[in-house]
């Protein structure tokens, strides 16, 4: 008797535990990318090809998942949010799509399909979310620099670390602000490179 009773209670057992399985729901995971749409047209072209070279990133922001943090000293990975494409990749996707669609270049490559004159590379420094108390920022760090490609000399470096608040407490608020950053600063970039080339007569 004893042992069809323990029989009973370890079926119970396994069916419960099985049926929790079945019932209960894995935790949904988000995918995220920085978005913004960038001005066209702009105020010339220089006649030249510039090379968008992939970026590189600090350690800790190689990994997918997005980071917060509540103080510089300590930082948090979520499990639940993450990039859709490496952060340094997206980077340099963002910044390809936005000089491309800015006609500033009479050519904008990412692989080397042709000898450019210039190279534009970067380094990512930060992309968090702080969170300190009550409010939310993002925050962005990057350096962007304009190199001639043959004498691999810089002619343009523009660093730059920001925060923005944001009001919702959604990371996808934080993403948004984070795009509005990097826009602005893109175009602050932009700015030093033709205070840079002069006009060809």
């Amino acid at each position: 008797m004893k042992k069809i009773t323990a029989v009973i209670l370890i079926t119970l057992a396994s069916l419960f535990i099985v049926s929790c399985s079945l019932f209960s729901k894995a935790p949904v995971k988000h995918y995220y990318q920085i978005y913004y749409s960038p001005k066209e047209g702009t105020a010339r072209t220089i006649p030249a090809t510039v090379r968008i070279k992939s970026f590189e990133e600090d350690k800790i922001y190689r990994r997918h998942n997005l980071v917060y943090r509540k103080s510089f000293e300590e930082m948090f990975y979520y499990n639940t949010h993450f990039w859709a494409s490496r952060p340094a990749d997206m980077l340099t996707d963002i910044v390809a799509n936005h000089i491309a669609k800015k006609n500033m270049f009479s050519e904008v490559i990412v692989s080397m399909d042709k000898r450019p004159k210039y190279v534009i590379t970067g380094r990512l420094l930060a992309l968090d979310e702080i969170l300190s108390g009550e409010q939310h920022y993002a925050r962005v760090g990057v350096t962007f620099e304009l190199r001639d490609y043959d004498s691999n000399t810089v002619i343009v470096a523009h660093s730059f670390e920001e925060r923005k608040e944001v009001a919702g407490k959604e990371p996808v608020y934080v993403v948004r602000a984070m795009g509005e950053i990097i826009d602005s600063q893109i175009e602050q970039f932009i700015e030093k490179i033709y205070a840079s080339i002069p006009e060809e007569e």
